[in-house]
């Protein structure tokens, strides 16, 4: 994924209440299942678009101001690309999130099924997580630390592209290292020839 920077901010959106306690979502008592609740949220709205006007939709995940875990609104990008929302400067970045778009941006034998090797080096650059949906409807967390992709929902998590086919032999592992994913992209091999 290639980001370019948009100029202008982006409407936000929040969740509710449950999340947007200050005392509850400071970084020390951030866990897992309410950023992936968070993601969750962010990712279907961006699917649903991604898929009816066949682009890529990225955004990022906050605390803001008050301490409220936020997303911002799914913003447009190209075919196999997204813009970068900008966000208010009292804002502390946690993850990003995109779709992979529609299946109708593929004339070649490349899987979006996984995360590219432009989508962790983004996440890697801005010093982030972030997550990731797929043409199947899979849900991905892309680990900057561990340098770890980790699927978090399979096929069908989110909706599909009507254009999805299940994967002949194989899908992607459950976690695949950056390293297996950039060797996969530089060598042209799938998960299954690993």
């Amino acid at each position: 994924m290639i980001r370019i920077l948009a100029t202008g901010l982006v409407a936000f959106s929040m969740l509710g209440a449950t999340i947007a306690q200050a005392e509850d979502e400071h970084w020390e008592n951030l866990t897992f299942d309410k950023l992936d609740d968070v993601a969750t949220s962010a990712l279907r709205q961006a699917q649903s678009l991604s898929f009816r006007n066949d682009r890529e939709y990225c955004g990022y995940i906050a605390f803001d101001g008050n301490d409220r875990l936020r997303f911002t609104a799914p913003l447009q990008g190209t075919s196999d690309s997204c813009l970068t929302p900008e966000v208010p400067g009292d804002w502390e970045l946690v993850a990003s999130y995109h779709t992979h778009g529609s299946l109708a941006q593929s004339g070649s034998d490349e899987s979006f099924e996984l995360p590219s090797g432009d989508d962790l080096r983004g996440d890697l650059d801005e010093g982030i997580d972030g997550y990731l949906s797929t043409p199947g409807g899979r849900f991905w967390f892309i680990d900057t630390i561990d340098k770890h992709v980790f699927m978090v929902g399979d096929v069908g998590y989110f909706s599909k592209d009507p254009k999805f086919v299940q994967d002949k032999d194989c899908g992607p592992w459950q976690d695949h290292t950056f390293k297996e994913i950039y060797r996969m992209e530089r060598e042209g091999i799938g998960a299954c020839d690993l």
